[in-house]
């Protein structure tokens, strides 16, 4: 990395919807960046206002899904090179020196850069269990590539090339099981929905699908390294699985009703 040459300006976003109670952390790591932008879906906790307190330029907008939110957000940086985070996360001291220290010549080479994420689940961070490392392009130039036009796991896409630096953002998840259950369900119906309308459809071997997730989760990507909390994740992508493949099914047959009934 070039440390010689001036410091090229980035700007930050954030989406958020009643995250009081875990957004001072998040904005706390953003300390480095030349602008802080939360785009808030209209929170009747105090967000707002808070990370108005801690100098971040926030806008309110009605949230649509998660790629059009933060596409919202992105276009309404005033920097070419915008850092993404979620409001459960934190740059972490290490990736905060790595950040600061690319140059103009980095910048110019490539289009993004991705990090790894680090989760922290029922208080333990997580190594393996098919969550570590996941690099995910969360600094880039908005201008160099677009949103992918999904519900549910949405990214930025460049169009050069990417330069993966091994430290960490740090993901803060330490959710109770309803709350995990209920977001693995809503993540997986919305999956369901992607794939019917790409054209996908279920198959027998698709229920086989979950089965292969708990196994690969779990012992492949060696989850019971990771205790209690690596069986909940491989049990919780199981059940993530199975309710995808499920809905999609009942997408299906929901369309073959409706046809035969207009025959």
């Amino acid at each position: 990395m070039n440390t010689s040459v001036q410091k090229v300006p980035i700007s930050a976003f954030v989406i958020a919807k009643n995250e009081r109670h875990k957004i001072d952390e998040c904005i706390a790591s953003l300390s480095f960046v030349d602008e802080i932008v939360v785009v808030d879906d209209f929170s009747d906790d105090g967000t707002p206002e808070r990370c108005a307190e801690l100098g971040c330029r926030v806008i309110s907008n009605q949230f649509t899904s998660f790629s059009n939110q933060k596409k919202f957000a992105m276009q309404a940086t005033h920097n070419n090179w915008v850092l993404e985070i979620d409001a459960d996360e934190r740059i972490s001291p290490t990736l905060m020196q790595a950040i600061s220290a690319l140059g103009s010549a980095d910048f110019e080479k490539f289009d993004g850069f991705a990090f790894r994420r680090l989760t922290r689940f029922w208080g333990k961070w997580i190594r393996h269990s098919s969550l570590y490392p996941d690099y995910k392009v969360r600094l880039y130039h908005k201008g160099r590539g677009e949103w992918n036009n999904v519900r549910v796991h949405e990214h930025f896409k460049t169009r050069g090339p990417v330069l993966r630096i091994p430290y960490d953002i740090l993901h803060c998840q330490d959710l109770d099981l309803k709350t995990y259950t209920q977001r693995t369900m809503r993540y997986a119906e919305l999956s369901a929905e992607d794939l019917y309308d790409r054209g996908r459809r279920s198959h027998w071997y698709c229920f086989l699908r979950p089965v292969h997730m708990i196994f690969l989760r779990y012992v492949i990507r060696l989850g019971f390294l990771d205790g209690v909390q690596g069986a909940a994740i491989a049990a919780m992508g199981g059940f993530g699985t199975f309710y995808k493949y499920f809905r999609l099914f009942e997408l299906e047959r929901v369309q073959y009703q409706a046809a035969n009934k207009q025959r």
